[in-house]
């Protein structure tokens, strides 16, 4: 009785697997096809061959190797400036002691109730007012002033189980706050940082929302993700819809693979964080 049980449980989990799967299959061998096998009246579920040479057209010819090139940039500087500045922000709020700490702190974590979509207008008011529409700064800009109130909270869970006696110790030895904070703090914090980085760096590989806000002209800085929606009903594009399959394999591809390598820091990143006290 048991493992006719377990037989019926994997056949509904290899079912929902290749359920789960099948879109990222169907854009994979749709990306492998040659321009008339795609383009034939009849649907060709098979590909007539790997023709790789599609993802080298698709960044050349396609026009999507700039967006690639921006979304690589705006994805760098985020995958930096946000840990950095939640360290920042969390180590003030675990290991300082300064007036009003506990205020800000709760007034901090108030931001964290807010819908990211009520701040959308004033935003972009202020950044039309300073010039900065239609470019990538209002892409990384808010990483590297503010990362988010639950990252700081996360890092700020994580810098509470920092011995205070090795805060006490480098104090004695004549290290500043800034040494304390990225000399010891920081290498302890390994994995929340790069569970933070890692997360920014996928959230922004993917963002269609905020440069679809800021660019509304053809001369704009596309990232890959724009790009992919902006691009595909132009002409050049609509005859090889092959380079747009390659492309969103290309698009796709990059946070697997993010995922896959670092999954042992994002998963001990959050679990110690929720753990800390």
């Amino acid at each position: 009785m048991r493992l006719v049980f377990h037989i019926v449980l994997y056949f509904f989990l290899v079912l929902i697997a290749v359920i789960l799967l099948f879109p990222y299959g169907f854009m994979i061998n749709r990306g492998l096809m040659s321009n008339s096998w795609i383009l034939d009246s009849y649907m060709h579920y098979w590909t007539d061959g790997l023709n790789f040479s599609n993802y080298v057209q698709a960044f050349s010819d396609g026009g999507y190797g700039t967006p690639l090139v921006y979304s690589v940039i705006v994805c760098a500087i985020v995958f930096v400036s946000v840990p950095l500045s939640s360290m920042i922000a969390a180590y003030a709020f675990a290991k300082l002691e300064w007036i009003g700490r506990n205020f800000m702190f709760a007034f901090m974590m108030l931001t964290a109730l807010l819908p990211g979509i009520v701040t959308q207008v004033p935003l972009y008011v202020l950044y039309n007012n300073l010039g900065m529409t239609n470019t990538l700064l209002p892409l990384f800009l808010p990483g590297i002033f503010f990362a988010g109130a639950m990252n700081v909270f996360l890092t700020r869970q994580f810098l509470m189980s920092v011995p205070r006696e090795m805060e006490e110790s480098a104090k004695l030895d004549g290290a500043n706050a800034l040494v304390r904070c990225f000399v010891i703090a920081a290498p302890m914090c390994a994995p929340i940082l790069i569970y933070l980085g890692v997360s920014a760096f996928i959230a922004s590989w993917g963002d269609y929302l905020t440069p679809s806000m800021y660019n509304n002209s053809v001369d704009a800085p596309y990232t890959l993700a724009y790009a992919l929606y902006d691009m595909t009903g132009r002409e050049t594009n609509s005859t090889h819809p092959e380079w747009i399959f390659a492309a969103a394999t290309i698009t796709s591809l990059v946070p697997t693979i993010l995922f896959t390598v670092f999954q042992k820091y994002l998963i001990e990143g959050i679990q110690t964080a929720g753990l800390s006290s």
